[in-house]
């Protein structure tokens, strides 16, 4: 999670997600996600989100008050290491390009999907260890993934310049979708959004935050022989770790406080 003041100043300046997302040039599903802290905002963006707001980027994001003066008093870059690894961990994406992970699973399925700068490079760095051989966590623009790297027979990191083009709003997806080894096709299921936040809950209700559930313990380790989660139905089902290629969960089912707007009046400032 990420902390910045992005709610409190949009708010205190009369502004929706919505409103504001069309000021920043971004979707609002960006400003969501931004917003609750789910999200790394890219520096060119988080300047614009900044400059809607009538604010400067050290007021919206605090925690980067500190490393964007450093860097100013020393003449340091974007490029600088240091500074990088403490604006990330300010919810700010410092890196110039935009990236795409473009995968090939062993059984033929296909595909492509974008994440942030930090995440290209750790994404790298384990492609580069020949001693990884479990699942990586990559959080994409709507959905999240879980590749396993036993059955990532191709991957090629793709990089282009940012644009303000904003995307079309995508439907909002149910579908939980497990790739298998041995197919080319996701097995679909349609599942309930969890409904706690797995950090902020000592012991929660196991069905609460089985989504996020599934991403730890893969990405943790901890879980090697089965994974399992129960649907819309109340049905539960069971994979093998080792013969799953690939799952991916859209983000809004594993983001319990990324509200958005419609339904909920006390964010609209003038409701």
């Amino acid at each position: 999670m990420f902390e910045n003041r992005i709610k409190e100043l949009r708010r205190a300046k009369g502004l929706t997600q919505r409103q504001l997302a069309e000021a920043a040039g971004t979707s609002q599903q960006q400003i969501q996600r931004i917003e609750a802290g789910h999200h790394l905002a890219r520096f060119d963006l988080a300047t614009r989100i900044s400059a809607a707001l009538g604010q400067p980027i050290s007021r919206v994001f605090p925690s980067a008050e500190l490393p964007l003066a450093r860097m100013k008093k020393r003449g340091a870059t974007l490029d600088d290491e240091k500074t990088s690894r403490d604006l990330e961990a300010a919810g700010l994406d410092i890196e110039p390009e935009v990236w795409t992970v473009k995968y090939r699973l062993r059984g033929g399925a296909e595909g492509n999907f974008r994440i942030s700068g930090p995440d290209a490079k750790r994404l790298q760095l384990v492609l580069h260890d020949e001693a990884e051989d479990g699942f990586v966590v990559l959080p994409s623009d709507d959905r999240q993934y879980a590749l396993n790297l036993k059955h990532l027979v191709f991957c090629q990191l793709l990089f282009d310049r940012p644009s303000i083009a904003v995307e079309a709003p995508r439907e909002k997806s149910s579908e939980v979708l497990f790739y298998l080894a041995d197919q080319r096709e996701p097995l679909p299921f349609d599942v309930d959004p969890d409904t706690t936040l797995l950090e902020q809950e000592e012991d929660p209700e196991p069905l609460s935050v089985q989504l996020q559930d599934l991403f730890y313990n893969v990405e943790m380790g901890a879980d090697r022989r089965r994974l399992s989660f129960v649907d819309w139905d109340g049905e539960r089902a069971f994979f093998r770790s080792d013969d799953v290629s690939m799952f991916t969960v859209p983000l809004w089912l594993i983001e319990p406080n990324a509200s958005d707007d419609e339904g909920e009046a006390e964010d609209d400032p003038n409701g």
